[in-house]
């Protein structure tokens, strides 16, 4: 076949071959539809800390969740639900925080959907390394008056440290420098009746006998004493426990510790 003959051939397949196929891809094609991605479902939630230990009643203590979807992405705005399995031994609030009831363990959940997580609480109070009733002078350690001006001071039994104590007796004797401070009065305080022996009161000594029925565990206001500065000088109030008894009538006086308290007698 001529050579010219050939090229024109070539020429012409070529266009029917185009022409077979379109305009050579002037026409816009129409992109695929992108997948919709799935909704995000809560698959984990993890809480932190993964354990709680109070060791006294009312304290407080916060928990956060954490909420993953099902490819491991933080849920940020994911609504989590928290419950006790032991509301006597701690209780939770909406926003986690935990507050210990009383003595024992409790599971704290926090729910997503149909996701949870876990966390144990422990509540144990321990043991107090001494149980001790002070009785002290007034409720600081000094203070001072000027010559002629009273001064009264309370007789304080502390039992916050004496834990399974109770007191229902209890005899005290108070000491002064006669000479310094005078006694003006005497003021039942808040425990049970009281019986007074004043015969001394000139010399510096006072005796109470105090006695509740009922015992208590709580402190309180033995009695008020009221003294006057006689004379400038330093005097120091000291009180003695000589008796103290709990309700079944059992000695107590080996876990009684005493405090006193100086006053300070200026012109």
């Amino acid at each position: 076949m001529p050579q010219i003959i050939r090229m024109r051939y070539i020429r012409l397949s070529v266009v029917l071959l185009l022409a077979a196929c379109g305009d050579g891809g002037s026409s816009p094609t129409t992109p695929p539809t992108p997948p919709i991605p799935p909704t995000p479902v809560a698959t984990s939630v993890t809480v932190s800390p993964t354990s709680l230990s109070f060791t006294s009643i009312g304290a407080t203590q916060q928990l956060s969740a954490t909420v993953k979807d099902q490819n491991g992405a933080t849920m940020s705005s994911a609504s989590v639900s928290w419950s006790s399995s032991a509301a006597s031994v701690a209780t939770v609030s909406s926003t986690g925080s935990v507050t210990s009831v009383a003595e024992g363990s409790a599971t704290i959940t926090a729910t997503s959907g149909s996701a949870n997580g876990t966390a144990a609480v422990t509540v144990a109070i321990p043991a107090p390394t001494d149980t001790i009733i002070t009785v002290m002078v007034a409720d600081s350690a000094a203070s001072s008056i000027t010559v002629g001006n009273q001064i009264t001071l309370p007789i304080m039994v502390d039992m916050t440290q004496a834990a399974g104590l109770d007191i229902a007796s209890l005899q005290v004797k108070v000491t002064w420098n006669a000479s310094i401070v005078t006694y003006v009065s005497v003021t039942p305080g808040t425990f049970g009746s009281l019986t007074l022996n004043e015969t001394d009161v000139a010399t510096g000594t006072f005796l109470a006998n105090l006695f509740n029925g009922t015992g208590t565990k709580e402190s309180f206001r033995a009695l008020l004493l009221t003294f006057s500065g006689t004379s400038a000088g330093a005097a120091a109030v000291e009180v003695e426990v000589t008796t103290a008894g709990n309700e079944l009538g059992q000695s107590v006086l080996d876990k009684v510790t005493t405090r006193k308290h100086d006053v300070t007698v200026n012109n």
